[in-house]
């Protein structure tokens, strides 16, 4: 269950050479002990661990890789993960003083403070806000190269914990290429270059924040509601709906459907779609006569066992508890 991953992209530190490189059997009983040990072994302060647990499993490995590259006052992490969850920021936590941006090359983040969900799906960025207390869920085989700033140095909009983007818009396209850019040069760099390329990265930063802010407010709310009710009209009549069918019935790129579903504090494209056949299976369990493998059948879950475990995880119960 290890996830295989090239040498990056970007020249994150030394190519040759991860910060950190932890593998963690999954069946271990103290699996995330070993973790939380091995990689402060690895990493001490350099990369601060955050608090961390790992899936059960009966056999398969767990593996984390880590390159960093520290940019004056600003550094990057190039992060490979399989599946594992944690905590993040909040007071006197994890990178609690700092705004921290998730650039999802694949896989997935996902982030929930207070109640509001925002994911970094492929393709797209999470900038959050870390002194607020994040839950996170990593899925297995991610790649996100992080960008961590000062908190000091950004003006967060008032009343928003997180802001997510399309990696291709144009501001968020400037500001990666410029940090692509500054890290290959980084080594050859003067102070006054240096500090030229750090203050024109928090420039941009700043910009695609502003622009982004603006964007999702005005367009994401209309935009979520519109995939919401396309989702309610087609959850029994097409069993291949997806994130594309969704995006291209509604004239938007899927970046954009999953930045409108990260603003609305919704769970994922697809994690809704699964939530609502659930409900409409239990109004039926619960309404019929249907068996319960024709109702997985009816909400196409892949068979009767799948749909018994989804439904436990979601409701709590098992599908015939309540009948």
């Amino acid at each position: 269950m290890s996830t295989e991953v090239s040498a990056p992209a970007w020249r994150i530190g030394n190519p040759s050479t991860p910060v950190i490189d932890v593998t963690v059997p999954y069946a271990n009983e103290n699996r995330n002990g070993v973790l939380l040990r091995e990689w402060r072994r690895q990493a001490g302060e350099s990369v601060p661990a955050p608090p961390m647990r790992l899936p059960r499993h009966s056999e398969g490995t767990y593996r984390a890789r880590i390159w960093k590259q520290d940019l004056l006052d600003l550094f990057l992490e190039d992060q490979h993960s399989d599946a594992v969850a944690g905590v993040t920021g909040g007071p006197n936590g994890h990178l609690e003083d700092r705004i921290v941006t998730s650039v999802t090359l694949s896989g997935e983040w996902g982030f929930t403070a207070g109640g509001r969900r925002a994911t970094a799906a492929a393709g797209t960025l999470c900038v959050r806000r870390n002194e607020c207390l994040w839950d996170f869920e990593v899925a297995a085989g991610t790649r996100a190269i992080t960008l961590v700033l000062p908190a000091s140095e950004i003006r967060f909009p008032k009343n928003t914990r997180a802001v997510t983007a399309d990696q291709e818009s144009p501001a968020a396209a400037l500001l990666l290429a410029h940090l692509r850019l500054w890290t290959q040069l980084a080594d050859g760099l003067g102070a006054a270059a240096s500090g030229a390329a750090r203050n024109a990265a928090l420039e941009l930063f700043r910009g695609l924040l502003n622009d982004q802010v603006i964007d999702d407010a005005e367009f994401a709310p209309a935009l979520l509601g519109a995939a919401m009710d396309h989702i309610e009209a087609r959850l029994l009549a097409d069993p291949d709906l997806g994130p594309g069918d969704i995006a291209a019935a509604l004239n938007v790129s899927v970046r954009t459907l999953y930045r409108a579903f990260g603003q609305g504090g919704t769970s994922s494209v697809m994690a809704y779609v699964r939530e609502r056949r659930l409900d409409r299976a239990r109004a039926e369990l619960l309404s019929t006569r249907l068996t319960v493998s024709e109702i997985a059948a009816r909400w196409h879950f892949a068979d009767s066992s799948h749909f018994v475990k989804a439904y436990k995880k979601r409701f709590a119960e098992t599908p015939t508890a309540r009948r």
